[in-house]
């Protein structure tokens, strides 16, 4: 023990007990803690079922820790720390700072790294060093309920090119489908509120390293869609965001902003034809992708090396078609992309196509700010704003004084 304190002196103490507990032997499993929840759990699971059953090695026992900011929290929080985590690249920074992390960069495959974009890669990195692998990349798109708009008399209603246009059709959903509620935009995360700024504005929110919630055009955004709640009433108030979902799943809601994460699980089941749209100006503001990285925490040699040989497997050729096709998570090895397997699966499924356009063409949200502490911020201003009622200019104002206090 004194040997390992000495090799690995700048470790958190935490880190060091969760890697001496006499591992690792083969037939001890790795922990793979992740918030991949409701959408994508089966695939995940499915995927670990089968490399299990298959390797020769350590097995890997996955464990769910709720959303990405409670995920994060207990790594930040818990003696014991899993093998093999699953997470925001936002939150990479802070993790590789305090020596959680293993740097990846004398480990990875060549081909890998040949086969995966440049900016994935530098969407994992820090001070130029590899800390995680690229998973999978997330936009926000709008999920759309044909047979509501044929009601509503919108049969053959393309994608809107502004968000008056993308009222204009709700307002129709209002007028011609009394029983059916026209449009949900969730707001009560960072990402959505992001999400929807840019979009409105058709400018990106983060400037040199700086986001500014209380721009006039964030501003007019959020007047604009707290009048659609309590004056137009085209969008219900005080609903969730999993609400939200279950009623565009039971055919009562027309058009919903979400993430292209949940398109299998939606496509699934909605009993209704489906069709996918891009936010409006989003060509204008340049998408924002949100990433989710794998990335390995300090252990032992061998069972670092046992957690890699997993997450290897996992990004391997067979395993992204699966789980692109089986999610909706756009893929990002070249060699996939340009697969004939895909080429066929996009012909017979043109709703995945808007998502793959926008993560090649978007960039990377990789905020230099402190991420956690400002969605916590926004998440309180967006409640008293959506929920709440209360004034868009003075809420936000007050939330760029809190946001502006962390520099």
């Amino acid at each position: 023990m004194l040997l390992f304190v000495f090799l690995l002196p700048n470790l958190p103490q935490r880190t060091l007990q969760a890697g001496s507990k006499g591992k690792p032997s083969g037939d001890e499993a790795l922990i793979f803690w992740h918030s991949i929840g409701t959408y994508n759990k089966e695939t995940l699971t499915s995927l670990i079922d089968s490399y299990n059953s298959e390797t020769t090695g350590a097995a890997v026992k996955a464990v769910f820790q709720g959303r990405e900011e409670d995920l994060y929290l207990k790594l930040l929080s818990q003696e014991e720390l899993p093998d093999i985590v699953e997470l925001p690249v936002q939150y990479l920074p802070d993790l590789q700072k305090k020596g959680y992390l293993k740097k990846l960069g004398t480990v990875l495959n060549q081909k890998l790294l040949d086969d995966i974009e440049p900016k994935f890669w530098d969407s994992v990195s820090v001070n130029d060093q590899i800390f995680g692998i690229p998973f999978y990349y997330t936009v926000n798109v709008l999920y759309v309920n044909q047979h509501i708009l044929r009601i509503a008399g919108e049969r053959g209603a393309r994608e809107p090119k502004t968000w008056e246009d993308l009222f204009s059709i709700s307002m129709k959903i209002q007028e011609n489908a009394a029983d059916r509620v026209p449009l949900f935009i969730p707001m009560e995360s960072a990402s959505q509120f992001i999400t929807f700024v840019e979009s409105f504005t058709g400018e990106p929110m983060d400037k040199s390293g700086r986001i500014t919630v209380a721009s006039e055009g964030a501003v007019s955004a959020m007047e604009f869609l707290q009048q659609a709640v309590y004056e137009q009433g085209i969008i219900p108030s005080k609903l969730t965001t999993d609400e939200g979902l279950q009623a565009f799943l039971s055919g009562s809601l027309g058009l919903m902003l979400g993430t292209s994460s949940m398109l299998v699980y939606t496509e699934s089941n909605l009993p209704y034809d489906l069709n996918v749209w891009h936010l409006p100006s989003w060509e204008q503001a340049g998408p924002t992708v949100f990433g989710k990285c794998l990335a390995i925490m300090h252990s032992t040699p061998r069972r670092e090396k046992e957690a890699y040989r997993f997450i290897e497997w996992l990004v391997g050729f067979e395993r992204s078609i699966k789980w692109h096709t089986h999610t909706g998570n756009p893929a990002i090895r070249s060699t996939v992309k340009e697969s004939l397997d895909l080429l066929i699966f996009y012909e017979e499924n043109p709703n995945y196509i808007a998502s793959v356009i926008e993560i090649e063409s978007g960039t990377i949200f990789r905020p230099k700010y402190d991420y956690f502490s400002v969605s916590r911020i926004l998440g309180h201003a967006l409640e008293a704003i959506m929920v709440n009622g209360e004034d868009p200019k003075k809420t936000l104002e007050g939330a760029q004084e809190e946001i502006d206090s962390l520099q």
